[in-house]
């Protein structure tokens, strides 16, 4: 009898106990460095040159005097007077137009003498003329400039302005002496436009397009927040811009940047990084980026047990509830799974399983997921009942993790942080044209996944 109930014991402690196997051993060897491809941006920036070309006409002078006064021939004295100047961009040049009007007086002396004092004089009264002057309208004028610009190593702009055009709109012709005052006004005049040159050269080199660059450089040097995904660190390597293009009021270039980005599950500290000097720009739009997902083991198990939770195996009407799937680690490419269970019996088990790709239908499966060799040992000695191809089949079909959803969620997220204000005056706006997973690289404490996104971004200034 005190046998019986020995045994009796024995069974109810094997039957009602929970089972909790020795977890297995991950053998950690080491692992290869898995290189990323550098992925380059090409991304069209538009400068908003309005703020610069009024700067540039305020700082200009808007009247001009001069005069020469000569014994013999002819004296003159003159004033011009610009209009508000009109800027346009076309090609890989800035038109200035800038329209005005002038008044000019001239006096004539044939012949001058020193025969009856020290100082010469003309020895007859002097003829006096004028054009727009003494209660004439001023006579009109139209100058026209070019300014080819360009941006240099260090992110400035360089600028080439020459005069391309001046026409008298209202010729000053002097009948009295037979003179041309027309070509003395534009000599006179276009001295002084050529000095102008250097001062518009001046104001578009003022152009701060560096600052502006150091500021989006710092701020794509941040972790962008994905929300439960973690965090995006596009850790950017090199910048270009190629030569500007005009129209109208805008300018435009294509910015390239190379990038090594990558998402983690938690936020990285990242050094202020040092703007570089301008590199070349590839002949390429938009991006096509290679980036990599580090996730710890934690997230990826949260995400699965998400997919598992309450999910019930029937063993010939003895229940087995799935309560929470761990990634227990990695070894050699194979992936440790530890399962928490309800049911008839309560405990834990452990499985091993190889990740598989399907890059064609974007899922992360475990086709040869089996119980480990301790867990194995385990339920035969205590529960044989719960050693049951139906529940590694029930938990294949379970751990299948289908990205696509995922990826989508991501995809909106990045798309939101990429139509955003970068700085007062600087906006960021595009789109991701599609989001594909690549490949899965199991490590004994992370998971790497390597993803493919293209799409479209354009900066305004």
């Amino acid at each position: 009898m005190k046998l019986f109930t020995a045994l009796f014991l024995t069974f109810l402690l094997i039957s009602c106990g929970s089972i909790q196997p020795d977890a297995p051993e991950i053998i950690v060897k080491t692992t290869p460095i898995l290189t990323q491809p550098s992925s380059t941006v090409v991304v069209p920036v538009k400068i908003n040159l309005t703020p610069y070309f009024k700067e540039t006409d305020k700082s200009i002078p808007t009247k001009f005097k001069g005069k020469q006064e000569n014994c013999e021939g002819v004296s003159f004295s003159y004033e011009f007077q610009r209009d508000p100047i009109a800027f346009k961009g076309s090609g890989n040049s800035i038109f200035f137009d800038v329209d005005g009007k002038y008044a000019l007086k001239l006096n004539y002396c044939p012949k001058c003498t020193d025969l009856f004092s020290d100082e010469k004089n003309c020895v007859v009264p002097r003829v006096y003329v004028s054009c727009g002057a003494n209660g004439e309208a001023m006579r009109k004028v139209e100058v026209g400039y070019k300014t080819d610009i360009s941006i240099t190593p260090d992110f400035k702009l360089k600028a080439n302005t020459d005069l391309k055009t001046f026409n008298t709109v209202d010729p000053c012709k002097i009948t009295v002496f037979q003179y041309d005052a027309t070509a003395t006004l534009k000599t006179e005049v276009t001295k002084v436009l050529k000095g102008l040159e250097n001062d518009i050269d001046k104001q578009i080199g003022n152009v701060d397009l560096k600052s502006q660059a150091e500021k989006a450089w710092q701020v794509m040097a941040q972790p962008i927040s994905l929300g439960k995904y973690g965090y995006l660190i596009t850790n950017p390597s090199k910048i270009g811009f190629d030569d500007l293009k005009f129209n109208g009021n805008y300018a435009t270039a294509n910015l390239a940047l190379g990038l090594n980005p990558k998402i983690t599950t938690s936020k990285e500290a990242v050094k202020p990084m040092k703007l570089p000097k301008l590199s070349d720009v590839p002949d390429s739009n938009g991006f096509n980026i290679t980036l990599d997902i580090i996730s710890t083991y934690d997230s990826l198990s949260n995400i699965l047990t998400q997919e598992l939770k309450g999910k019930e195996v029937d063993l010939k009407g003895k229940k087995v509830i799935f309560d929470k799937i761990s990634i227990y680690g990695a070894s050699n490419q194979q992936v440790s799974l530890k399962i928490d269970f309800s049911g008839k019996k309560k405990g834990t088990f452990f499985l091993m399983g190889t990740p598989r790709f399907d890059q064609e239908k974007q899922l992360i499966s475990f086709p040869d997921l089996t119980f480990d060799l301790k867990s194995k040992s385990a339920l035969l000695k205590s529960a044989k009942w719960l050693f049951s191809d139906k529940i590694t089949e029930a938990l294949r079909k379970y751990s299948t993790l289908d990205l696509q959803p995922h990826l989508k969620s991501v995809k909106q997220m990045v798309e939101k942080q990429l139509n955003t204000t970068l700085d007062q005056g600087v906006t960021l706006k595009g789109n991701i044209n599609q989001i594909r997973m690549q490949g899965i690289y199991p490590n004994d404490a992370t998971l790497t996944l390597r993803i493919n996104t293209t799409g479209l971004l354009e900066i305004g200034m």
